[in-house]
């Protein structure tokens, strides 16, 4: 054990262990004693202190910037790379990555707390499974940063040109489907990683997806992707897909391995990433991701150039996961309730109709998703469900890419006391309106790259459907949930929202109409979705002002509404 001694480093002093994190840590933040929650690793170094060194940095920049002996610009290549951008009214954006999105009960009460503490203004589901905390000052992002770090979530990477969360099919190891749970996987390769100096200075970022047979387009998407497959003995592995990704020049990625034992997933993604810093285009940011490289040298070269990176590797060198459950090994711990009669009401079914779910575990256990609108709870809303999340012994939860939370594992007797108890939170997270639930980016009166309000928009989609389903009630319950998964909305080229992927995608810009700047939305259509990967610009502009009425028009275009 290595002791940080009278010193400091970063303003963290306290016990750190360098080998690995087999029990709690502790560490004095500002004078303030604080416990690492970490799982017990038997199978993967944590170096904790290794982490901190790299966040030195960062945090001497937040305390000059908030002196003000660092400006703006002076300050974006600090906080970057750490996930820690500054918003359109100079306060900060903390993006806390959260692997695979799955958060454990213990995790979300200190979150609760931490929101709390850092001052933020309102708290973001991001689609990528992150959270991020809104409107926070310099100084108190150093909290949120040694915090996080401090409780069980390394603060590295996760913005700039660096390794990002990696994401994986929310129901894996829970739907009925029989896929298997992937977030182990997620949260062990992501442990490798953050040891990677190489990963956290790279051209351009790096995405990382894991995906369950039925959700094959996630990976397909990524610049490294794995689809959870086994070979003929019935041992875990993955088919590989590499320099896939959307933004400019979107690009569905091309096979690596037909099958790859789960023992060298590091080694894969190590391939990966010493391949992007060795050949990444350096001086060009626009052609910097992974898929430029291979439309430089062709599909063919590339996939040689990539094996020639894998094959390299020494297996000794790189650690094999441990045994995985198949099944998500909490749902045992769900906690039961007594039977009562269930709401005699049209909105209790329309609710059971949209948010519940089967589950893999008996028809006594089902999947419940909490709608949250736009992504956005403000921090009294966060702890009321954080609190209702504890009162109903949920041992974790995930996020999805719709920026909603799901409750993996509810006693279907509880459905009744969950519904009540939704209805009586701050904020409504039962989807009686489509108001907020259309996947929207944050938009440009918070994001400073934003082109467009993309929520204002959404939200004028938003009430026609609710006029359509006025009119037509017996198609509702059979297509609300469909509908937020086949449209997003980007305030710009970025793609925060994947908007490239979904049946429908709406891409912010400005055109000149009848010689005034307007706001508009570029379509995307991908009538193959989910089992496309990436979709196609049609061309078509479409005023903003009007995109409600096209919306409508769409989707009885492609039959998914009948009226």
């Amino acid at each position: 054990m290595q002791s940080g001694g009278n010193g400091t480093r970063g303003g963290y002093r306290g016990i750190f262990r360098a080998d690995r994190c087999i029990r709690p840590v502790r560490f004095y933040i500002n004078g303030r004693l604080f416990s690492t929650s970490f799982r017990q690793k038997e199978f993967f170094p944590m170096n904790l202190e290794h982490i901190i060194e790299a966040q030195s940095d960062l945090l001497g920049a937040l305390r000059k910037f908030a002196a003000g002996e660092l400006d703006s610009a002076a300050m974006k290549p600090f906080g970057a790379p750490f996930g820690i951008y500054q918003q359109r009214d100079g306060k900060f954006m903390n993006r806390i990555r959260l692997t695979g999105g799955e958060i454990p009960a213990e995790t979300l009460r200190f979150l609760r707390g931490l929101v709390y503490r850092s001052g933020a203004e309102f708290v973001h589901v991001s689609t990528r499974q992150n959270i991020q905390l809104h409107g926070v000052t310099p100084l108190n992002s150093i909290e949120v940063v040694q915090s996080c770090t401090a409780n069980g979530l390394p603060y590295r990477g996760g913005g700039g040109d660096t390794f990002r969360n990696i994401s994986i099919t929310a129901g894996s190891g829970i739907a009925p489907d029989g896929s298997c749970d992937l977030a182990p996987y997620a949260r062990f390769l992501t442990d490798a990683i953050f040891d990677w100096d190489i990963a956290f200075k790279l051209p351009r970022k790096i995405k990382i997806g894991m995906a369950s047979p039925s959700d094959k387009g996630l990976a397909l998407r990524q610049d490294l992707g794995f689809v959870a497959a086994s070979d003929a003995d019935g041992n875990p592995g993955f088919a590989v897909y590499g320099a896939g990704g959307f933004g400019r020049e979107s690009a569905a990625g091309i096979p690596l391995f037909d099958f790859l034992p789960a023992r060298n997933l590091v080694m894969a993604a190590r391939a990966m990433v010493e391949l992007f810093s060795d050949h990444g285009d350096r001086t060009n940011r626009g052609r910097a991701r992974i898929r430029f490289i291979r439309k430089r040298l062709g599909d063919e070269a590339f996939l040689k150039l990539y094996r020639e990176y894998y094959d390299r590797l020494d297996p000794a060198d790189y650690p094999a996961p441990p045994a995985v459950p198949h099944d998500w090994p909490l749902a045992g711990r769900r906690k039961t309730f007594d039977a009562v009669p269930e709401p005699d009401s049209e909105e209790y079914r329309k609710w059971r109709a949209a948010a519940v779910r089967p589950t893999r575990f008996g028809a006594d256990t089902a999947t419940v998703t909490l709608f949250v609108p736009r992504g956005v709870l403000s921090p009294d809303e966060f702890a009321a469900v954080a609190d209702l999340i504890s009162d109903f012994g949920l041992p974790a939860v995930r996020l999805t890419f719709e920026q909603n939370i799901v409750l993996p594992v509810v006693s279907a007797a509880a459905l009744p006391h969950l519904y009540r108890a939704l209805r009586q939170l701050p904020v409504d997270l039962t989807f009686r309106s489509f108001s907020g639930q259309l996947d929207c980016c944050i938009g440009a009166t918070v994001c400073k790259i934003g082109v467009l309000d993309a929520p204002k928009y959404g939200e004028l989609a938003a009430a026609a459907l609710d006029r359509y389903f006025e009119a037509h009630p017996e198609e509702r319950a059979e297509k609300a949930v469909k509908l937020i998964e086949l449209m997003h909305f980007s305030g710009c080229p970025n793609s925060c929202t994947a908007h490239e992927v979904s049946c429908f995608g709406f891409q912010g810009c400005k055109k000149t109409l009848n010689g005034v700047l307007t706001d508009c939305f570029v379509l995307w259509r991908n009538p193959e979705f989910p089992a496309s990967p990436i979709g196609t610009d049609t061309g078509e502009v479409i005023p903003a002002a009007e995109i409600g009425e096209r919306v409508i028009e769409l989707l009885k275009e492609e039959k998914i509404l009948n009226g």
